[in-house]
């Protein structure tokens, strides 16, 4: 009975000399002065300065770097490859990708290359010789007009003369025949009468005479049938003769025209066939000098599967692993002009301009602190992935400058923090001081040894503090918690919930 009476009685000094501290620590402080920080809970209001920073973190990258690609088309298999984190020399060989099935398609593309040649040089031999097979042709048509048209003027000057004078000739000697025959026959009458010539004679000059009447008619007729006929037929048949070997020409003409025309876009179908396969050669030979992969500058090897997001996608960079055209393969960066590549969330991102200060720390050097200068903020925000949907980040590059000889690598880890401005000769208090309900913000004043809700007028602020334009006045305390509901002696008519 008297060991459970001293254990309540030391239970109760316990609690009393907790009570009795909390209440020095609570009342003593408050005079303290410049001390700023009372418990740790409570904060006394004081005028001052702060600097407005943004916090960031994120990971170093090279402000210029060497990007190597593949650029084989496809087939891309590395053979030999060189060693991550190696120096390397500017000509030296990076990597080694399999090459006999370029190697093939080189000697298949120069087959190829010959064939074309061979059709070119045929289709080119036989458009020479349509070439000559028309001078000739055109000669003979062009030959064939020319006898067309002496033919045409022989006949005119010629034949055509001839025959109206032998034509007219016998009718002319018809005529004077048959003149004669019959003066003779007139005479023989005569003589009948008289008895000096008998009727046989008689008889005979009269068949003389018959002849000649119709032989001078027939002479005649054939000066008219040879005018208003045969004339018209020969001279008809001349000048068809001469029309046809004219057309003869033309058809001559347009048929090798058009033969022509289809071996010179024959010759220009095989030039262009030559100079398709002449570039797939040449373009297979470039794919044979890219399975080699030179260093175009000296570095550090950096392999692409180590950079950034890419560290978890897929098989890393080895030998034997297939690439896929223009795939980054490794980068060569200057480490020498180093640059932190870090996240700063949406809300600060207003806060963040080039040309800003900033000082960047690494993991591998926590001792060591780098000035910066911010050079870019990022045009469009990056989520935050499935781990926070909600999240959104701008990416904000820092340039390191005294760096001097301490070697920093891409993607090593670092913190920075850039810096907006200082705030001068204002009251200000920690930031997890200030509540918001809706559009009130308010602080938990200390009042009548109690607390209570106090409505004040923000101005800047930073991570760490801000300023209080309105609303609290020298040495005020404000609670940096939530108080009990014991202690709370005021509060705001407040439509929302904080």
């Amino acid at each position: 009975m008297r060991r459970g009476i001293s254990i309540i009685v030391l239970l109760f000094l316990v609690i009393l000399v907790l009570a009795i501290g909390s209440w020095v620590g609570f009342t003593g402080n408050r005079g303290a002065e410049n001390s700023n920080s009372l418990t740790g809970e409570l904060y006394e209001v004081t005028r001052g300065s702060f600097e407005i920073t943004v916090p960031t973190s994120g990971e170093l990258a090279s402000e210029k770097q060497i990007n190597i690609h593949n650029k084989l088309e496809s087939g891309a298999v590395i053979i030999e490859l060189v060693d991550e984190g190696s120096q390397v020399n500017k000509d030296d060989v990076l990597i080694k990708l399999n090459d006999e099935k370029i190697k093939n398609d080189i000697r298949n593309a120069e087959l190829n290359v010959t064939a074309a040649e061979n059709s070119l040089d045929n289709a080119e031999s036989a458009l020479l010789i349509a070439g000559k097979k028309r001078d000739s042709e055109i000669a003979k048509k062009q030959l064939s007009i020319e006898l067309a048209k002496l033919a045409l003027r022989a006949w005119e000057e010629g034949e055509v003369v001839a025959k109206k004078q032998q034509l007219t000739l016998a009718v002319q000697t018809a005529q004077k025949d048959h003149q004669r025959l019959f003066k003779k026959h007139e005479s023989s009458v005569r003589l009948y009468e008289k008895e000096f010539l008998s009727k046989d004679e008689l008889d005979r000059d009269e068949i003389a005479l018959l002849n000649a009447d119709a032989t001078f008619k027939k002479a005649k007729l054939d000066i008219d049938v040879y005018e208003n006929y045969t004339y018209k037929q020969d001279e008809q048949k001349k000048q068809s003769d001469l029309q046809q070997a004219i057309d003869e020409l033309d058809r001559a003409q347009d048929r090798l025209a058009s033969e022509l025309s289809n071996l010179t876009a024959t010759v220009s179908a095989r030039k262009d066939q030559l100079a398709s396969q002449a570039e797939e050669l040449e373009k297979r030979k470039n794919q044979l000098h890219m399975c080699t992969v030179i260093s175009p500058a000296s570095g550090m090897v950096v392999y692409a599967t180590s950079m950034g997001g890419r560290r978890d996608e897929g098989e890393p960079l080895k030998v034997g692993k297939s690439l896929y055209r223009n795939e980054l393969v490794m980068t060569i960066p200057d480490i020498s002009n180093m640059i932190a590549r870090v996240k700063v969330n949406e809300a600060l991102s207003g806060l963040v301009s080039p040309g800003q200060k900033a000082t960047v720390t690494c993991d591998a050097y926590p001792d060591d602190v780098f000035d910066g200068e911010v050079l870019s903020v990022g045009v469009l925000a990056e989520g935050g992935g499935w781990r926070d949907p909600n999240r959104r980040d701008y990416t904000v590059e820092v340039k390191i400058a005294n760096q001097e000889n301490i070697q920093l690598k891409p993607s090593m880890r670092c913190s920075a923090e850039v810096f907006v401005e200082k705030v001068t000769d204002v009251f200000f208090v920690p930031i997890h001081a200030i509540h918001r309900t809706g559009k009130v913000v308010w602080v938990w004043l200390q009042s009548d040894g109690g607390f209570a809700q106090h409505p004040v007028e923000l101005g800047r602020f930073s991570d760490s503090y801000a300023e209080i334009i309105n609303g609290v006045s020298l040495e005020s305390v404000v609670l940096l918690r939530e108080p009990p509901a014991s202690e709370v002696v005021g509060r705001l008519a407040l439509g929302g919930e904080e």
